[in-house]
């Protein structure tokens, strides 16, 4: 059995919990470990069969995290595979990562990228984070008590105190119907003022020194079960000092998303969620790489200050993508080199190869298939870097047919056939 099989490669180890159909934010993490360092890249979920495991180094299935065997595979999970790096993407992990996180980190190393016990709970409870906002000065939708809701009140939003997504969450938009609803309306639910205004989400990247490092605001344009399908960078700095001051104050760690509207100039918090959302990646590609950030403060690395110079209006819509396998004896493949076998974004002699995607590339190879590496090295500047490319993929063991440096420079490379590179691998 290799290293890389054991998961004993060294470099940065990284597990997202739950990882369920999150396939961008593996790819958005394959991404940062190319850009900062070689790792093995694993996903734990209940389900054995989830669509991300194609895109994983590996799968771990593990138990449901409110089992009382959780603690235990966690801890063996993080001991045996070296995992240095751990990133919850569902609300239901937090409360128990929260508890073992100090343990964690303490006997393995290991950094869980999730705010302390005492904070997930105000997190994951809507009311509790309303009563945290008055106490800290921040605005909030106006909480009514249902015995109380008058006719003039109305229109009205009805959600659950915990929960996320938009299971559960209604208007209420009649006297006839608050009067229909409110009969089947338990402790768990809250009734609100319902608000009109621009409902954004704030992307909010604390640092280990407990300060803010981003802020993404981006106005929801068009929702689908709760998560924004279409949605703009709005660099509003009103939404980026108030989001700023409300992370720091509560403590927040890492990567988050922060749910608020602006009514009338007045900026209203409704939620944390104290993990990535789905559409973080607006933000990531806005210019804030929050996968990266964590990997460099996770080697003691410089932060970036990409952040500094946000793209204010870059628009996002959310798409489905099919993705499509054929048996066939012989294949041509063609790839790219700097961003795909090696990193880029640095000078082409500093490049590290990509262990992965070379043992792929070596396995096409040894089956019968045909390599081509093209690469636009030299294309911009007229610079003939073909003496150190093949120097480079010499002394990085790949194996492969032909060398084309005639690839033309573009920002955009488009091609009926073209594969992402982090869903090859």
């Amino acid at each position: 059995m290799s290293d890389r099989q054991n998961g004993g490669i060294a470099g940065m180890n990284i597990l997202i919990t739950s990882i369920g159909n999150k396939v961008n934010l593996v790819k958005y993490f394959r991404r940062a470990l190319f850009n900062e360092g070689t790792g093995m890249l694993f996903g734990s979920d209940i389900d054995p069969l989830v669509p991300t495991r194609s895109f994983l180094d590996r799968l771990l299935c593990s138990p449901p995290s409110d089992s009382p065997l959780f603690p235990e595979w966690l801890v063996e999970q993080v001991k045996s595979h070296q995992v240095r790096l751990i990133i919850p993407s569902r609300d239901e992990d937090l409360p128990q990562l929260a508890r073992l996180k100090k343990l964690l980190h303490a006997d393995y190393h290991c950094r869980v990228m999730v705010a302390e016990p005492d904070v997930i709970d105000i997190c994951l409870d809507k009311s509790r984070f309303y009563y945290w906002c008055a106490r800290h000065g921040f605005a909030y939708p106006e909480v009514l008590e249902k015995e109380q809701v008058k006719q003039q009140d109305l229109p009205l939003f009805v959600k659950p105190k915990t929960g996320s997504g938009s299971r559960y969450v209604y208007p209420v938009q009649s006297w006839q119907q608050w009067q229909d609803v409110k009969q089947d309306l338990g402790d768990d639910f809250l009734v609100q003022r319902f608000v009109s205004g621009q409902e954004y989400t704030l992307d909010v990247f604390v640092g280990q020194a407990g300060k803010v490092l981003s802020v993404v605001p981006r106005a929801r344009l068009k929702t689908q079960h709760g998560e924004s399908v279409h949605s703009r960078v709005e660099l509003d700095q009103q939404l980026i000092k108030l989001a700023t001051q409300l992370a720091e104050q509560l403590n927040l760690v890492g990567h988050n998303t922060i749910q608020c509207f602006k009514q009338q100039g007045e900026v209203l918090f409704s939620e944390v969620n104290a993990r990535f959302g789905g559409g973080f990646t607006l933000g990531v590609e806005a210019g804030a790489d929050t996968p990266r950030y964590l990997l460099r403060e996770q080697k003691s690395l410089a932060p970036l200050n990409d952040h500094l110079s946000l793209q204010d209006g870059l628009e996002m819509r959310r798409i489905h993508k099919d993705l499509f396998y054929a048996a066939k004896k012989s294949k041509v493949f063609c790839f790219d080199l700097d961003g795909t076998i090696c990193s880029e974004n640095c000078p082409y002699e500093q490049a590290q190869p990509m262990p992965l995607i070379v043992e792929k590339i070596n396995l096409l190879f040894q089956q019968g298939h045909t390599i081509i590496i093209a690469t636009a090295r030299g294309a911009a500047s007229q610079t003939c870097w073909r003496e150190l490319t093949e120097k480079q993929l010499n002394e990085w063991g790949v194996q492969y047919h032909e060398l084309i440096t005639s690839k033309p420079y573009a920002d955009v490379y488009i091609d009926n056939k073209a594969l992402d590179v982090l869903e090859f691998i």
